[in-house]
C-alpha cells in the first residue's frame, strides 16, 4: 500500500521539477495524438472507403472517423477508474511508466495502418495506454502541489496537452509538405514517416519521466526498482483491464462512498455532457474545413495549429482563476460562454472568421479545464483521488464514445444540406455544432444550479476514516 503521509515540502523532492517532468511528457505524447488530425481527409482518400455495414446499412467516411474516436473512448471509459484505483495503492509513477511504454509502441502502429480495422484496433490500444497516463498523472500533480496551487498546477499540465496538440498538425504539416512536396514521397509514405519519427519521441517521453518524476506516495522499498516497479504494475493493470467491467459496476454501486454528494454527482452528470459535445466536434473540424473550405492537409494542419496556440494561455488562466475566485463562477461562466458560440459555427463565414470563431472557443475551453478538474479535487479525499479522478474521465470518455458517432452521423446526412437563418447562410455541419453548443449550455446551467460550493475540509475528514482501499 503506498505511503498516504506525504510530506511534499521535505526538501530531497522539489514539486516543481515534478510539474515541469509531468508537463514535458505530457507534450511529447500527446502530439501524437495531434499530429493525426489533420490527415483526416488523408484517410477519407487513400485508406478509408464507404461501404455498407451487413450489405444495407452504409457506413459514411465522417462515420468511420468517429467509430475510430469511440474506440479510444470506450477503453477509455472501461480502465480509467480501474486504473486510477489501482493508482490509490500501489503508486502513480509505475502505471504512467507502463501507458506512456505502451503509446509509444502505438505511435509506431500508426505510421503501419493499413486500413479501417488496423485503426479501429490501434486506437482502441491507445485509450487503453492513455487511461493509465492522463487521469494518474492529474491525480499525482494534485497530490503534490502545496496549498493555493492546484488550479494553476493543473492548469499548467492541461495546457501541456494543448500545447502538444497544439504541435501536432504543424509537425505533421512540416513533414507532410517536406516529403511530399520536397522529397517526392507519396502522401501515404510521407504520414507513416511521421508517425515513426512520433514513436521516437514517446519513447524519449517515457525516459523523461522514468528518471525525473519523483512519486511521494510510494514507498521507499516499492521504488528501489524501477523495472520491478514497472512490472508490478504491468501485471496489475492486466488484471484490472480483465476485472474491469465488473470493478465499473461495482464502483458506481459502492457503498464505501459516503464522500460522494450532490456537488461530485453533478459534476459526474456534466462530465458525460462535456465528453458528448466535445467531442462530437472534434474529429470533424479538419473534414469541415476540407468540404465547406477546400483546405488541403497542409492548410488544415497550420489553421489548427494556429488555433491551438492562440487558445494556449487559457489554461494557465483558468487554473490561476480557479484560485483566486470560487472555481464554480469560473466553469460555468466560460462553459456557457462556450456553448452559445457553437450555434453561430454554421453560419458560412469567411475563413479568417471561422478561424477566429474556433480560436475564441479553444481559449474559453482552456479557461474551463482546470477549473473543472481543480473545482472536482475539492470534493474528493486524497486517498480516492485517483480512483475519482478516473471515474469522471470514464464518465467524459463515456459521452465521447456516443460523441463522435452521432456527430458523424449528422455530418454525413447533412452535408449537401443548406438552411437559410434570416439571409444567413448555414450549412449542414452546423446541425453537429449546434447540437454541440446546446449541450454546452445545459451542462453549464447544471452546474451553476446544482453544484454549491461550500468549505468542505472538514466534513471530508470526518468521513476519511470510513474510505478504505479495495484489496488488491
Amino acid at each position: 500500500m503506498r505511503n498516504l503521509d506525504l510530506d511534499i515540502t521535505n526538501p530531497e523532492f522539489n514539486p516543481t521539477h515534478n510539474l515541469i517532468a509531468l508537463c514535458l511528457a505530457s507534450f511529447v505524447v500527446v502530439t501524437g495524438f495531434g499530429v493525426v488530425l489533420p490527415f483526416f481527409p488523408l484517410y477519407a482518400e487513400e485508406i478509408l472507403f464507404r461501404f455498407d455495414f451487413l450489405g444495407f446499412f452504409p457506413i459514411g467516411i465522417a462515420f468511420q472517423i468517429g467509430i475510430m474516436t469511440s474506440a479510444f473512448m470506450l477503453t477509455r471509459f472501461f480502465l480509467a477508474p480501474a486504473y486510477g484505483d489501482l493508482s490509490d495503492v500501489s503508486g502513480r509513477k509505475p502505471l504512467i511508466l507502463v501507458g506512456m511504454s505502451i503509446y509509444a509502441l502505438l505511435l509506431f502502429g500508426f505510421g503501419l495502418a493499413f486500413d479501417f480495422f488496423s485503426l479501429f484496433l490501434l486506437r482502441a490500444l491507445q485509450g487503453i495506454a492513455s487511461a493509465a497516463v492522463w487521469p494518474v498523472g492529474e491525480a499525482l500533480i494534485v497530490d503534490t502541489s502545496t496549498k493555493g496551487t492546484t488550479g494553476r498546477n493543473l492548469g499548467y499540465y492541461i495546457m501541456s496537452m494543448q500545447a502538444g496538440m497544439t504541435a501536432g498538425p504543424f509537425i505533421g504539416f512540416i513533414f507532410y509538405a517536406g516529403l511530399n512536396g520536397f522529397v517526392g514521397l507519396s502522401p501515404v509514405l510521407s504520414y507513416r514517416f511521421t508517425f515513426i519519427c512520433q514513436g521516437v519521441m514517446g519513447i524519449l517521453a517515457t525516459a523523461i519521466v522514468a528518471f525525473l518524476v519523483k512519486d511521494p506516495t510510494q514507498a521507499e522499498s516499492e521504488t528501489s526498482s524501477m523495472f520491478t516497479s514497472f512490472m508490478i504494475a504491468f501485471k496489475q493493470m492486466a488484471r484490472k483491464t480483465i476485472e474491469s467491467p465488473k470493478y465499473l459496476v461495482t464502483t458506481f454501486s459502492s457503498s464505501t462512498a459516503p464522500y460522494r454528494d450532490r456537488n461530485l454527482y453533478t459534476i459526474y452528470l456534466v462530465a458525460v455532457i462535456n465528453g458528448f459535445g466535445n467531442a462530437m466536434i472534434f474529429p470533424l473540424i479538419a473534414l469541415f474545413l476540407d468540404d465547406y473550405y477546400q483546405l488541403n492537409p497542409e492548410f488544415i494542419a497550420l489553421v489548427i495549429g494556429i488555433v491551438g496556440i492562440l487558445a494556449l494561455s487559457g489554461n494557465p488562466l483558468g487554473g490561476i482563476l480557479s484560485d483566486k475566485i470560487a472555481r464554480k463562477h469560473v466553469v460555468w461562466i466560460s462553459g456557457l460562454i462556450r456553448g452559445a458560440s457553437y450555434l453561430f459555427l454554421g453560419i458560412k463565414w469567411g475563413l479568417l472568421a471561422i478561424v477566429l470563431l474556433f480560436a475564441f472557443q479553444r481559449f474559453l475551453w482552456a479557461i474551463y479545464q482546470p477549473a473543472f478538474r481543480a473545482m472536482q479535487s475539492d470534493f474528493i479525499p486524497e486517498v480516492v483521488r485517483g480512483k475519482e479522478f478516473g471515474i469522471v474521465q470514464a464518465l467524459f470518455n463515456l459521452g465521447s464514445v456516443l460523441g463522435p458517432i452521432i456527430g458523424g452521423m449528422l455530418y454525413d446526412y447533412f452535408l449537401d444540406v443548406t438552411f437559410y437563418l434570416n439571409g444567413n447562410v448555414y450549412i449542414g455541419a452546423g446541425v453537429s455544432f449546434a447540437l454541440a453548443g446546446i449541450l454546452g449550455i445545459i451542462g453549464s446551467i447544471t452546474l451553476m444550479v446544482f453544484v454549491n460550493v461550500r468549505k468542505n475540509s472538514e466534513k471530508l475528514t470526518d468521513i476519511l476514516p470510513s474510505v478504505r482501499f479495495s484489496e488488491k
